[in-house]
């Protein structure tokens, strides 16, 4: 029984494991789909200083601001959400794409696509986002 134990514990961690590489995988397509998508705005780093910027009227967002201004809580719903654009009222402001029209209409992609591109976007931006103090 106790050398069951080692495998027993070893396929408790796979699920967790097999998570942690597709959210690895993730974040570099999101790097990619980013760096295609919203770097020229929003800048590599994030920080809403890409070579467009000033060519806006309002600063695109500093999107490695989310989680510290939620309390450290970076909220993946509500980014992909925003990211997304078609089912909310305030998604920036009228210069930022609605990605799911974008990629819907830009790129031909089904819904399912669609949704795996943000979550991918999401999964990068919230690796970019600024350690609060804790």
């Amino acid at each position: 029984m106790w050398k069951a134990i080692p495998t027993i514990l070893m396929l408790a961690a796979a699920p967790t494991a097999v998570a942690q590489q597709r959210g690895a995988e993730a974040a570099l397509e999101g790097r990619a789909l980013f760096v295609r998508h919203c770097a020229s705005c929003h800048g590599v780093s994030g920080r809403g200083d890409g070579p467009g910027a000033e060519e806006f009227k309002h600063r695109p967002a500093d999107l490695t601001q989310f989680a510290k201004r939620n309390g450290g809580v970076f909220n993946d719903a509500a980014i992909h959400r925003i990211v997304d654009g078609r089912t909310v009222k305030a998604h920036g402001n009228m210069e930022m794409p609605v990605w799911g029209d974008a990629f819907k209409w830009r790129e031909g992609l089904d819904e399912d696509a669609i949704k795996a591109r943000i979550e991918a976007l999401v999964r990068y931006v919230a690796s970019l986002q600024e350690r609060t103090g804790h």
